[in-house]
């Protein structure tokens, strides 16, 4: 029988580049996300390969939405052998003193509580199996500070909270939970990003420049292979780790 991975955040950049690769590897895939017309495409993608996907719309923000998500995985397979969490949002920068609420509601909304409903759910399932694998896509910028970006660098730090705790709790259920940490990675929410960081004032004091390749950034497919040994019975020793690649921008 095949192994059954769900994707949270699935339809591009990280997300898409991960549900290819697993397709690769003979996942059974359950792809999810916000964007249908991207969903619907990547399942097709999927299927011309040879794979097996299904895409369930959802919002990870709203919890009725994520059961529902895992009761479709749950009814269809009858379990989750591998759950990766890659939904995230971020906002133009702004300094402390000029992000609005709505900056603030969003940015945890999404990075947080789509983190914690995901993994919450993910993880009923898996203590029924007594067995299970998550890996949360969390950033560069849990661990290092840039300007402008407070509300985004503080929901990382979360996310890497929850991440640790419920390796904690869950790891004699046979449950191991662990994150990886990418840099600049050319995907479409870092190019808005990048794009948006055009006054001076959010230069930032230290360089945010990769040492690896000339400073470029990296691919989709430098995280995915990565998720795709996360995923495998080659990481059955590994636990509550954050793991950077970030082309050593945290050094």
């Amino acid at each position: 029988m095949k192994k059954v991975a769900l994707i949270a955040g699935a339809t591009t950049g990280i997300g898409k580049a991960s549900a290819l690769q697993l397709a690769k590897d003979g996942f059974a895939l359950v792809l999810a996300a916000r964007g249908e017309k991207n969903g619907l495409a990547l399942v097709k993608e999927i299927h011309a390969l040879g794979g097996e996907a299904d895409f369930v719309k959802t919002d990870m923000s709203v919890e009725q939405e994520v059961k529902h998500l895992v009761d479709f995985v749950v009814k269809k397979y009858n379990k989750i052998d591998y759950y990766l969490g890659n939904q995230g949002v971020i906002y133009e920068p702004k300094m402390f003193d000029e992000t609005p609420e709505s900056d603030v509601d969003k940015v945890l909304n999404v990075n947080v509580k789509g983190t914690f409903f995901g993994m919450k759910h993910v993880i009923k399932q898996l203590l029924k199996q007594d067995s299970g694998n998550i890996t949360i896509i969390a950033s560069s910028s849990g661990i290092r500070s840039e300007t402008g970006f407070g509300v985004y660098s503080a929901s990382k730090r979360a996310v890497l909270g929850l991440v640790q705790d419920a390796a904690i709790e869950y790891g004699a259920n046979n449950i191991r939970i662990n994150a990886i940490c990418p840099g600049g990675i050319v995907t479409p929410l870092t190019d808005s990003t990048i794009a948006s960081m055009t006054e001076s004032k959010f230069q930032q004091p230290r360089p945010s420049i990769a040492l690896l390749n000339n400073g470029a950034l990296g691919e989709p497919e430098d995280i995915s292979s990565l998720v795709s040994y996360m995923a495998s019975d080659h990481s059955k020793y590994m636990t509550g780790a954050v793991i950077s690649v970030d082309g050593g921008i945290t050094l």
